[in-house]
């Protein structure tokens, strides 16, 4: 997770990812391995079988870029589907335990990981298929430059598929902090136990971190379809309901306030 860049709060964001790596870990396995799993299986098909098939008419398998790996989400249900995935985190422990999860599921010959800023990557232009991202965005240290980067690296006719929410917008604005609490007093996030969530001192220093990024006090994803536009993409759309067919119900109640969007968008052929 993160982007390092800069100094300072790009080290905070690395370290702090580094310390939450295995709890968080502990959480997406559990996603994938109970119903969770099956409507982000769905929703990857659907959106990336345009890609698939043209991928598979010109003898190719698809490849796919994961920006922000964690502990390897979109490798295991990509590597599943038949995907070839590079992954890319700025987290050595993250990596670490990427790796393990993915030849835990015997996907390791699939995948390959590179540690690097996700505004920055090691790659040629026009390179993938598909880029992807979950929970990442809100990260951003230079939202737009960082946009055009994930668009260097698609292919023309690739996509652009980002799943993110608003998740510190409470910082900045009281009534959604409201609903929050409210949402979230006596309820209980079922899947997610104390072995996979934030401590309360960890959730007070992403809250620190939080604070500091350009993003969270814009709202979104409207900021995203606006800037993607510019920046020369098409098909630019978003999916603001994405969490109603992607959460569980213990997600939507506890989540509400900050519901997940999709944001998704094609690089120009010509």
């Amino acid at each position: 997770m993160g982007d390092s860049r800069q100094g300072g709060l790009g080290e905070d964001i690395r370290a702090y990812w580094d310390e939450r790596a295995v709890t968080y870990s502990n959480g997406v396995l559990g996603e994938l391995s109970d119903d969770r799993r099956k409507p982000w299986e769905r929703v990857i098909a659907r959106e990336t079988a345009g890609l698939v098939g043209e991928a598979l008419r010109g003898s190719r398998r698809p490849r796919a870029l994961d920006l922000g790996c964690g502990p390897g989400f979109f490798e295991i249900l990509l590597g599943s589907a038949g995907w070839q995935v590079n992954a890319v985190d700025n987290s050595v422990c993250m990596l670490r335990l990427a790796r393990a999860n993915t030849k835990a599921a015997g996907l390791d010959q699939d995948i390959s990981f590179a540690q690097s800023d996700f505004a920055r990557l090691p790659y040629e232009d026009g390179a993938f298929d598909l880029v992807v991202s979950r929970n990442v965005t809100w990260l951003m240290r230079e939202p737009k430059a960082t946009y055009a980067e994930w668009l260097r690296v698609l292919r023309p006719g690739g996509k652009l598929l980002v799943f993110d929410a608003n998740w510190y917008r409470y910082l900045v604005d009281l009534d959604v902090d409201a609903v929050r609490r409210r949402d979230q007093e006596g309820n209980v996030l079922e899947g997610w136990d104390e072995q996979s969530m934030a401590t309360s001192d960890e959730e007070k220093r992403c809250e620190e971190l939080a604070a500091k990024l350009p993003l969270t006090p814009i709202l979104r994803p409207a900021w995203d379809i606006e800037t993607l536009r510019a920046l020369g993409a098409t098909d630019v759309q978003t999916d603001e309901g994405a969490w109603l067919e992607l959460w569980s119900h213990s997600e939507q109640t506890y989540y509400g306030s900050t519901p997940l969007f999709l944001v998704k968008a094609a690089k120009a052929r010509t």
